[in-house]
């Protein structure tokens, strides 16, 4: 054991890499969901091939969105910038489309790690030194193991891991972020004079109303910022509330102005954005907040499997060995590691429990934000029926447990030890369990027939190829298509926006 400890340090992170990789591959290969079937495919006409392009469009898509009930221009151009580079990668290298899709989620999963470490340099104790390198690089090493834990999800229709990931995931990073961008502004905000002060405090305006023109669930961060504003460092109360006052009143003031456009404008509004205050709204808070963890999903999973489909059972596939590298790296990187300063511990503490308070008020906020809309009472009915949410409320919840796992009163061999065993035996539980009902439940989705008529349709899309036989390939998925669509309007507008993006990118009909 002694020498096996002793193993060069790249050992310990290459097999969590590859253990990693291996866990999150099912995640990574599902099918693209939802709305963004269409939003990539019709990404290049949209903009006419040019990413300046997305802004003009998004300005014009806001009339019929506010006549739907939301003005988000942020989240939408982020998101159209996504599905404008990721069509042109697939066009451009023949790479399938749910392939592109999983790196984009791998890229955002990074961004989230990088934007947590950013927010870590900006926590200050109460005599306002940083907190400890050393329990820093902990946090962030045991935030992105469990982060990466519980990714892989069981439950993948309306997931936010999955569906619409720009702004499910995206906006985790954008907390970190804005939380980290208050925190430097309050640690400097002595230093400046007035008209740096004045032009801090009309960026951060800025910065809250730039948040609420993201998207709903992005509310969740200014909650976030404020806990922390409140309690980090050791920066006097006018200062903190010159600070957190410009941010949550630009938010406010662009929830109070954006209302009065959509009420003036509002025609049917989208079920997901129609509240219901007289519905399961406790239930439902309660449900997202345990649905948000990993494998609460097994179950439900297990229930709708598809016909024909074998049942998952433990160790089926390759899921435990993945597990079982990922727990081998987790225990050479942590079982020597020094997981907090030996003689800061105390300071550091209060920092990292208003961090951890701070997640909890966030988690909170986005599970009530995505429980109060009809869609949501329609959906979130049972353990295990996730919505958009799980991935902000995991990773928050996420951010907790490193926390717990740091500042909790022990030993650092007692640390140790309970973080080695309690990781590693998560790793290979996602492994032996998660892992291969993951591969059912997105198996059972792809073989239905929406995914099988517009996962060919996405392929014969980027081949763009002239041969008869995919012509031939092409008007059978067209009338396919079409039999699925039936009278349904939603259905119906799928085909002809690859019919024209067909056309777009190469210039002749889909089906002739």
């Amino acid at each position: 054991m002694r020498r096996a400890l002793s193993r060069p340090k790249w050992v310990p992170w290459v097999l969590l890499t590859v253990g990693a990789f291996g866990l999150l591959l099912p995640w990574l290969l599902a099918p693209v969901p939802s709305d963004e079937r269409y939003h990539y495919p019709a990404a290049p006409g949209r903009t006419g091939d040019n990413v300046l392009g997305v802004l003009p469009w998004a300005v014009n898509d806001m009339e019929w969105r506010m006549r739907a009930g939301r003005i988000a221009p942020v989240g939408v151009v982020v998101q159209h910038v996504i599905y404008l580079l990721g069509m042109q990668f697939a066009f451009s290298t023949g790479v399938p489309l749910f392939v592109v899709h999983g790196m984009v989620k791998l890229g955002l999963a990074l961004v989230v790690v990088g934007a947590f470490a950013l927010l870590l340099t900006q926590l200050r104790r109460r005599t306002g030194d940083p907190i400890d390198p050393a329990t820093r690089r902990s946090a962030l090493t045991l935030f992105t193991i469990l982060l990466l834990l519980g990714v892989t999800t069981t439950s993948p229709g309306r997931n936010g891991w999955v569906s619409f990931v720009v702004l499910c995931m995206g906006g985790i990073a954008l907390m970190f972020l804005v939380g980290a961008v208050c925190l430097w502004t309050l640690r400097t905000w002595g230093r400046w004079g007035s008209v740096g002060r004045a032009a801090a405090a009309v960026a951060l305006a800025v910065l809250g109303v730039g948040v609420m023109l993201s998207y709903e669930m992005h509310w969740a961060a200014v909650p976030f910022a404020l806990v922390m504003l409140a309690f980090i460092g050791c920066s006097p109360w006018r200062h903190r509330l010159v600070v957190g006052l410009p941010l949550g009143g630009g938010w406010l003031a662009a929830v109070l102005w954006t209302r009065q456009l959509i009420g003036a404008a509002a025609e049917s509004v989208y079920v997901g954005l129609q509240p219901d205050l007289g519905g399961p709204v406790l239930k439902v808070i309660g449900l997202q907040l345990v649905n948000a963890l990993p494998g609460t999903g097994i179950p439900y999973s297990l229930h709708s499997l598809g016909a024909g489909l074998p049942t998952p059972r433990p160790f089926a596939g390759t899921g435990w060995l993945w597990g079982a590298l990922f727990a081998v790296g987790i225990v050479l990187l942590l079982a020597k590691a020094r997981l907090s300063g030996t003689s800061t511990a105390d300071e550091d503490r209060q920092p990292l429990v208003v961090l951890a308070g701070a997640l909890g008020a966030s988690a909170l906020s986005a599970a009530v934000i995505l429980s109060v809309s009809e869609q949501a009472h329609q959906i979130v009915r049972f353990v295990g029926a996730t919505y958009r949410g799980t991935p902000w409320i995991w990773s928050c919840l996420a951010g907790a447990l490193a926390v717990a796992l740091l500042v909790v009163p022990r030993t650092d061999w007692t640390r140790r030890v309970v973080s080695v065993t309690a990781l590693a035996t998560a790793a290979v539980l996602v492994g032996v369990l998660g892992w291969p009902t993951t591969v059912a439940a997105l198996s059972t989705q792809r073989a239905t027939a929406d995914y099988v008529i517009f996962e060919r349709a996405q392929a014969e899309l980027i081949t763009g190829s002239a041969d008869p036989v995919a012509v031939e390939n092409r008007c059978r998925i067209a009338d396919q298509a079409k039999a699925w669509a039936g009278e349904s309007a939603y259905r119906r507008s799928y085909l002809p926006i690859y019919e024209r993006a067909f056309r777009h990118q190469w210039g002749r009909p889909w089906c002739s």
